[in-house]
């Protein structure tokens, strides 16, 4: 079961034209966006941003022998796959990309402009880009085709990471994997909410590929390294971070465009326009089936006579936005938490615009919840393996692991309503089932666990990968059983 999208501003209106405004007036908006957006980020020196010179690898790069895209990526490669020998040769033949990722995974932040005309040619010849423009002509296009860029490093560094297993070069493999993961952490902090959640996954995933590699060569890796990665560099992919990604901010980027969508609406008036409103939602709501779309721009008109003034639309806007970044900054179970938001207070028809520009942000809540999950559970993983090579045997108890093997801050449950740690269960030699996303697996040795969205222990009887239902198996790692004991391949 993987990750359910979201329906951020940024999927309504990707390949969508929208004709909103006159030449001049979009021209001036456009700027604005992108200026508006680009003013969020850190100001800092270009020596400081990593997107150039990640760019200039992937320029570089020779194509990958599987297209990757929603078919092929990360997850995917392992040293049983069918095409494996081609794909440890693309990493071979791309070492410039393991000093290109090094380079990059020590600068400040990620620093890519947005606007599709903020890059040079080259780069958006090979969609290199991230496009939040209202566009001459009124059309209004929203999209990050940049991200396949950082899909390729994280297949790449996969790949990278089993061909130096293979070879027994566990420092090198394991550098391309943390490399990849710090750059990644750059990318989290992007401020809209499609490239935040996209780089909040990956990251994820990247994660759960490095327990995939633990498992495989338990027994194998030195110690060392094992406890350089479990108590030296995970817990430090982001200095500023900690156990609880504290430092991992709400993104606002969307509440910009939304802003410019109102005053384009609006058109200058307290009320919007119902020509422009029909133009603009009726071509949203249909999405890109025309047949739909009269209906759709009819409605809309109709809202025009009830909708709320462009001064109120604006303080409700902000209103929304307010009370996400407070509940996004105090600790997930506070009482607040269980007041219902802005969000879903909305009047659908008064604030017609914000509620159907805006994303619901609660998913993003719980997104961050799994990638503390992913990120503390390898670190307890890593730890928890370094124990096993220096003892020969797995701990009857994770406070044996402690200190020496894992920073013990990081045994934290994001989910747990009391803030505590993991779960962990010593099996020995004991077989338990567990159903999964991949099916019925059989886990042994010991288990650590999330409890899940539900926040209940479910006693690892049934696990998903995001723990939308069950718990969240962190150790052993469910997707390398699932290929030993034959459920996939």
């Amino acid at each position: 079961m993987g990750f359910a999208p979201f329906r951020p501003l940024s999927h309504l209106f990707v390949a969508t034209s929208v004709m909103i405004a006159g030449v001049s007036a979009t021209a001036r908006a456009d700027e604005d966006v992108a200026r508006a957006l680009n003013q969020m980020m850190p100001q800092v020196s270009g020596e400081n941003k990593a997107w150039t010179g990640l760019f200039d690898a992937y320029l570089d790069l020779t194509p990958c022998p599987r297209e990757i895209g929603p078919d092929f990526d990360q997850i995917d490669v392992w040293p049983g796959m069918d095409d494996w020998a081609a794909i440890e040769d693309w990493a071979s033949s791309n070492q410039s990309l393991a000093a290109a990722l090094k380079e990059a995974s020590g600068k400040t932040i990620m620093g890519l402009p947005y606007g599709r005309d903020s890059v040079d040619a080259r780069y958006r010849d090979a969609g290199l880009f991230a496009r939040v423009d209202i566009e001459d002509g009124g059309e209004v296009k929203i999209d990050f085709p940049y991200m396949n860029a950082f899909r390729t490093f994280s297949t790449w560094s996969a790949a990278e990471m089993y061909r130096r297993f293979e070879a027994g070069e566990w420092k090198e493999g394991f550098d391309a994997m943390i490399d990849n993961a710090r750059v990644l952490r750059q990318l989290c902090d992007r401020q809209m909410l499609s490239e935040k959640s996209q780089a909040m996954l990956m990251l994820a995933e990247a994660m759960s590929v490095m327990r995939d590699g633990l498992w495989s060569y338990v027994g194998k890796i030195s110690t060392e390294e094992l406890r350089r990665i479990s108590t030296e560099e995970l817990p430090f992919l982001r200095v500023s971070d900690a156990e609880k990604l504290e430092r991992l901010e709400l993104p606002e980027g969307d509440r910009i465009v939304v802003e410019a969508i109102l005053d384009e609406v609006f058109g200058g008036s307290s009320t919007p326009d119902p020509q422009r409103l029909g133009e603009v939602f009726g071509v949203i709501q249909s999405g890109v089936s025309p047949l739909t779309r009269f209906g759709a721009t009819k409605r809309w008109e109709k809202i025009a006579e009830y909708h709320g003034s462009l001064e109120a639309s604006r303080d409700k806007l902000v209103d929304v936005y307010d009370d996400w970044w407070r509940r996004w900054r105090i600790r997930p179970y506070d009482p607040i938490q269980e007041v219902p938001t802005e969000f879903s207070r909305l009047n659908e028809v008064r604030y017609a615009i914000i509620a159907e520009s805006v994303a619901d942000l609660e998913d993003l809540f719980d997104l961050r919840l799994r990638l503390i999950v992913e990120i503390n559970g390898t670190i307890m993983a890593a730890g928890l393996c370094g124990y096993r090579t220096d003892r020969g045997v797995w701990p009857r108890d994770r406070e044996q692991a402690y200190v020496t093997y894992i920073p013990k801050r990081f045994d934290f449950d994001p989910f747990d309503k009391i803030y505590g740690r993991f779960l962990f269960e010593y099996l020995g030699d004991d077989r338990e089932a567990v159903d999964t996303d991949y099916g019925r697996l059989y886990v042994e040795n010991c288990v650590v666990y999330a409890r899940g969205r539900d926040h209940e222990d479910s006693g690892f009887k049934e696990a998903t990968l995001d723990g939308i239902t069950g718990d969240m198996i962190v150790w052993p790692p469910l997707r390398a059983l699932a290929r030993e004991q034959g459920l996939i391949d």
